[in-house]
């Protein structure tokens, strides 16, 4: 079963235990060369995601798809030519909202009824004249950090559509 794409301006989405929002997306190109002098495009897409936890405390990993470490967002590039992440950076905030340090992984704590809100910026490379953008596919997080397993909320967030084009 293919989630629904959610895209900045869509109605939010949830599943019982979480409840998200596109609160901002925005994208930015410039110009760039590669280590060997060629031309190339850089992007950096920015979004902001509001989450609410509804039934209960829920904790989600800060952090984004990399390696074989848990991550709270998993995403991919999609795009009209092959592109390459260069740097991602995640960060959460909001009032009443916590981190929790458990081992090497850093989740955000978020108590019933209140909103946490993500800060994600992904900078990429790519091929000149071709579009981006990044979608997540997946949240995971968990009800109880001490549980080994994560729940998982299948609902593909879409960042703005970027041309790499001068």
């Amino acid at each position: 079963m293919n989630a629904p794409l959610i895209e900045e301006g869509q109605k939010p989405t949830g599943n019982g235990h979480i409840y998200f929002k596109i609160k901002e997306s925005r994208t930015h190109f410039k110009d760039a060369r590669n280590a060997e002098g060629r031309r190339v495009g850089h992007g950096q897409f920015f979004l902001l995601i509001n989450i609410i936890a509804l039934q209960g405390t829920v904790y989600i990993p800060i952090s984004l798809a990399s390696g074989k470490k848990p991550t709270g967002f998993v995403y991919q590039i999609e795009g009209t030519a092959q592109g390459l992440i260069a740097t991602t950076d995640i960060s959460c905030k909001g009032d009443g909202v916590a981190t929790v340090t458990l081992g090497t992984l850093v989740y955000a704590k978020i108590p019933q009824g209140k909103t946490a809100t993500f800060r994600i910026v992904v900078d990429m490379t790519g091929s000149l004249n071709d579009v981006y953008k990044i979608i997540f596919s997946r949240i995971n997080y968990k009800l109880d950090p001490s549980d080994a397993r994560y729940k998982k909320f299948d609902a593909e967030i879409a960042s703005k559509p970027l041309t790499f084009k001068y």
